[in-house]
């Protein structure tokens, strides 16, 4: 008894640790050709930046000028290079059909979102406009990768914790989880400089005991996309100068 507490102890302290953030996070996709600086992302450390890879443009005439955008228009997030499923269990439990129409749904979401964030930004705060011009920037997104949480992983792993300690199965079971991958630039629209290049991604972030998402498919990634979007607001207005943190690894909820 002793021991297991011991073992609780230590997963919740590690997990609160932003070194361990890297751990459990899902793993980084290998960049498409959506990005133009794919080759040049650099991985990056949890304590500094929410996304696992980015680039920045080094010049800084270019920030300063896009410093003085004052509207952001937020592109029609891309599908055309959305990867296969590649997860077995996902592939068994859901149709490509059904991943089709709920990857729709979440660009849709994801766009939503996006400008829900920038409306509810603070200060200095830029205006969404559906069209772009010349005093705008420009934020273009893609979904690269999705695959859908496996109900039947979300067992498996609550066996894990059963059989070894609560929360065991949150370090190694990320090809039991269904995971959501994205890459995003921005650009300014008058000079047709890109400014920023990122990608990250999101697996399900179990609980102890019982949580809901992993027991539904999709649900999981509105949560992600939710994060992401108030996530890559901060990184723009800050122009990735100041630390926007990435949510807990693992989520501790009984529901």
């Amino acid at each position: 008894m002793l021991l297991r507490l011991a073992l609780l102890i230590l997963v919740f302290s590690g997990v609160a640790c932003r070194s361990t953030q890297r751990l459990v996070k899902a793993f980084p996709a290998e960049p498409t050709d959506f990005l133009q600086h794919g080759k040049e992302l650099k991985k990056t450390k949890a304590a500094d930046s929410p996304f696992l890879l980015d680039w920045t443009n080094a010049d800084t005439k270019a920030w300063a000028k896009a410093a003085e955008r004052k509207t952001i228009h937020i592109a029609p997030v891309a599908l055309q290079n959305l990867r296969p499923m590649t997860r077995t269990l996902s592939k068994v439990e859901v149709s490509e059909k059904e991943r089709q129409k709920k990857v729709q749904k979440l660009a849709s979401y994801l766009e939503s979102e996006l400008a829900k964030a920038f409306e509810k930004a603070p200060e200095p705060r830029r205006q969404v406009v559906k069209v772009p011009d010349k005093t705008s920037l420009v934020l273009e997104l893609a979904i690269v990768e999705l695959n859908p949480n496996p109900i039947s992983g979300g067992l498996m792993r609550k066996g894990i914790n059963i059989l070894l300690w609560p929360g065991a199965e949150t370090m190694m079971s990320h090809k039991l989880k269904g995971n959501m991958a994205i890459e995003g630039r921005l650009r300014d629209e008058r000079s047709k400089t890109t400014l920023y290049e990122f990608a990250d991604a999101e697996q399900n972030r179990s609980g102890i005991i019982l949580y809901y998402h992993d027991y539904t498919n999709f649900s999981y990634f509105r949560k992600a996309v939710r994060e992401w979007a108030t996530q890559i607001e901060a990184v723009i207005r800050t122009q990735g100068k100041s630390t926007v943190l990435d949510g807990p690894p693992a989520t501790f909820m009984l529901w």
